[in-house]
């Protein structure tokens, strides 16, 4: 290990005057300092007032006693430079508010913000969308925003300093943090990427002592446990072999300097720095936490150590300011915060009709483009039939000479190249790397390996590991840096090894990912991709087998893209990657191999377009992924067999849903079958029924109008996805499966 933790608190912090005289700060800073502590504390103190009279509302978690970490850390680092916050957020957002306001009326108009936004108000940093726990201005401050999920600010902070790194900003980030989050999975995930990505990251525990009633290593009062074995959590720092300081949170010019010494080593040298901050709440974990797990005399001895106690006995006793100037500072702070609590109480409530504004980045695609996928998709159907023709019909010695000749001649015939849906899904990403210098791709084995089922493979050897990351196995973080990342202006495509690993992610995809934008006002974009695969098909059991597409159509603020064909995958992923939405893209392994014609040059298909993959009159089979391969095999058994005309709809994007043109299919065959591989219940086919059967049409009516029989939904048996190869196929639907249903309704 090359680095040791310092302890600063074993040696005096210098004076204030000598500070001043250095050059290090002005007397206008400590001022500036002692008056923004005192807003935090007024804030807070009238927050705890306005709960109590339910002007207030929900959870609220005060940072009163914290004060001097975040303004000492803030006062460290520069303007453009970056902050991660907490659930307990409002001394990091008053901190750097206060850092941007120009003007007096600029800091009033902060402080206004930030009080209308804890009581829901349209005047708000977030329109009231946010509240205590998720305050934040995203927009000008730079600030990535906090989350009310212990833990969960850690990931996105590192792949904003990723970002940083990559797009040599100069730019380092705060990420600020409590101690009961050091617990979470998600810290060791983060200072690990962080460390090894070497990033400029200063990671700042605030270390209060208590993570809600649990104390962190211990306490007096009987019946209390402890949350670790360990006393000082910078010592984790070891495992990460990164510098590491404890610093007295009570004192907001210990605090300044050690994050003063900690920023150059990440603007300059790209390490982090890991400083923990002692510190104390002076209220609960939130206003009904009644503080059973620690002593009176324990906080009367913390408060004897009050960061503005420490402040203006320094200023008052290094005789740089009188009594009656620093309560000049503390009564000008009051006012501040009075006035915003007038300014918030006088504000307008959200309009209700703007209750869905903000959700999803708007996005639109020309007449053009989507007429020229469906002449495009025609096109690469007719040359895929031809290319399997051509194989069937070979003479070749081998099924490689077979196809080699078929491929020439569907590039002589159509201009098109043949490849597999895995080499469909690299293309695109190689592609949009190339066109977009800020697109990155990261994830597990994406890089040496190419991927586990080969989708990123030659990515590495053209873009260099700059830009194609192989990580650890890290769910959250790898989901959570992307995150973090997009905030920052890039485009991340993370890789999510299989779609049941996804659940570890969920929190960063649901949490920060998909509500970051409308959390925050509609003030922030997460243009990222996170790619994954699913399916059975390989025998792998339970944990490698799921379709668990139905979970993410579930949260609000994600795509959710299920190609069929490899000119789909490569169309849909490179629209995927190019908008400014979140957007889970799923592939299926037993699909990586499927041949298809490939138009040459650029293109995109559009984000929640069908493609009618079959027309017909009798039935509208509508389905995705795999299974629309097997609907079009069922319905040419249809055709053949029993002289029944099935649609077959490819969907393609799950989310947003094409119901449009669902609806218009049905309301001509009178018939409907969602074929699906996720689970039955509470499934994909279940809402894609549901929606139709709300559908309005233009002249009133419904969907449900239309129906000439009650629709039917294949799904996937409810049984964890079987190892053994019978009883794999037979929890799907199949080919026999799919015709017998059809068959059975048009015929009853």
């Amino acid at each position: 290990m090359d680095f040791c933790v310092e302890d600063t608190r074993k040696k005096a912090v210098p004076k204030l005057k000598e500070l001043i005289s250095d050059g290090v700060i002005s007397l206008d800073d400590v001022t500036d300092w002692l008056r923004t502590i005192y807003e935090i504390r007024f804030f807070e103190e009238k927050v705890f007032e306005l709960l109590g009279q339910n002007i207030i509302k929900g959870a609220s978690h005060l940072y009163a006693g914290e004060e001097a970490v975040a303004v000492g850390a803030v006062a460290a680092i520069e303007r453009g430079d970056v902050i991660g916050s907490t659930h307990r957020g409002h001394g990091h957002c008053g901190a750097i508010g206060n850092k941007y306001a120009d003007t007096e009326e600029d800091r009033q108009d902060h402080w206004n913000a930030m009080m209308a936004e804890l009581m829901g108000k349209e005047t708000g940093y977030c329109k009231g969308r946010g509240g205590s726990m998720h305050i934040a201005e995203v927009q000008k401050q730079n600030n990535l925003g906090s989350t009310g999920i212990v833990g969960g600010n850690q990931p996105p902070a590192v792949g904003a300093a990723f970002a940083e790194k990559y797009r040599k900003t100069g730019k380092v980030v705060l990420s600020f943090f409590g101690d009961g989050s050091t617990n979470c999975g998600s810290f060791h995930e983060s200072m690990n990427m962080a460390s090894t990505l070497k990033v400029p990251l200063v990671a700042i525990i605030e270390n209060n002592l208590y993570g809600m009633s649990v104390p962190f290593s211990g306490s007096e009062v009987e019946g209390a446990v402890k949350a670790s074995n360990i006393e000082d959590i910078a010592e984790r720092a070891a495992a990460y072999d990164v510098p590491a300081m404890i610093v007295d949170g009570q004192d907001v010019a210990a605090v300044f300097l050690a994050v003063r010494s900690a920023v150059p080593r990440a603007r300059q040298d790209n390490q982090m720095t890991i400083i923990e901050a002692k510190t104390y709440r002076w209220y609960g974990h939130s206003r009904s936490d009644p503080r059973a797990y620690r002593t009176k005399a324990e906080e009367k001895a913390w408060h004897k150590r009050d960061p503005i106690t420490v402040l203006r006995d320094k200023l008052a006793g290094e005789q740089l300011c009188t009594e009656k100037q620093l309560d000049a500072i503390k009564d000008k702070a009051f006012g501040a915060i009075e006035a915003a609590t007038k300014f918030a109480l006088d504000s307008p409530w959200p309009e209700t009709s703007d209750l869905t504004k903000d959700v999803y980045v708007p996005e639109s695609y020309s007449a053009e483009i989507i007429e020229a996928d469906k002449a495009a998709g025609a096109k690469v159907t007719e040359a895929t039939a031809a290319f399997e023709a051509a194989v069937a019909s070979s003479t070749a010695k081998t099924r490689k000479e077979a196809a080699e000749q078929a491929r020439a001649l569907i590039k002589t015939q159509f201009d098109m190249e043949v490849m597999t849906i895995g080499q469909a899904v690299s293309a695109a990403q190689a592609e949009e790397l190339r066109r977009d210098e800020n697109v990155i791709v990261m994830g597990e084995d994406v890089g040496l390996y190419g991927g586990a089922y080969q989708a990123t493979r030659g990515l590495l050897t053209e873009f260099g590991t700059g830009r194609v990351i192989d990580t650890a196995i890290s769910e959250a973080a790898i989901a959570g840096a992307a995150v973090g990342a997009a905030l920052r202006g890039m485009r991340p495509v993370a890789e999510i090894m299989y779609v049941d690993f996804v659940t570890i992610a969920m929190d960063q995809l649901v949490h920060v990912g998909a509500y970051n934008r409308y959390m925050f006002g509609g003030k922030a974009k997460v243009p990222m991709v996170l790619r994954t695969e699913g399916g059975v098909g390989r025998c792998i059991a339970a944990h490698h087998s799921e379709s668990l597409e139905a979970w993410l159509m579930h949260p609000p603020g994600l795509y959710v893209v299920m190609p069929s064909t490899p000119y789909d995958a490569k169309g849909l992923l490179k629209a995927a990657i190019r908008s400014d939405n979140p957007v889970v893209f799923i592939e299926h392994k037993a699909t990586y191999g499927q041949l298809g014609a490939v138009p040459e040059g650029d293109y995109i298909i559009p984000l929640g377009v069908a493609d009618i993959k079959k027309q017909g009159g009798d039935a509208t089979i509508v389905s995705y992924s795999r299974m629309a391969m097997r609907s079009l095999d069922a319905a040419k058994v249809l055709a053949e067999q029993h002289d029944i005309d099935a649609e077959v709809i490819d969907i393609r994007t799950l989310k947003p849903l094409d119901t449009n043109t669902i609806a218009e299919s049905v309301r001509k065959t009178g018939r409907l079958i969602t074929v699906s591989e996720g689970f039955c219940t509470c499934g994909a086919g279940r809402e894609i029924a549901g929606q139709f059967m709300e559908y309005e049409f233009e002249d009133g009516s419904h969907g449900f109008d239309y129906l000439d029989a009650a629709p039917v939904n294949l799904a996937a048996a409810d049984v964890p996805p079987p190892m053994s190869e019978p009883l794999e196929n037979a929890s799907i639907p199949s080919v026999e499966n799919i015709v017998e249903t059809v068959r059975k309704m048009v015929t009853a």
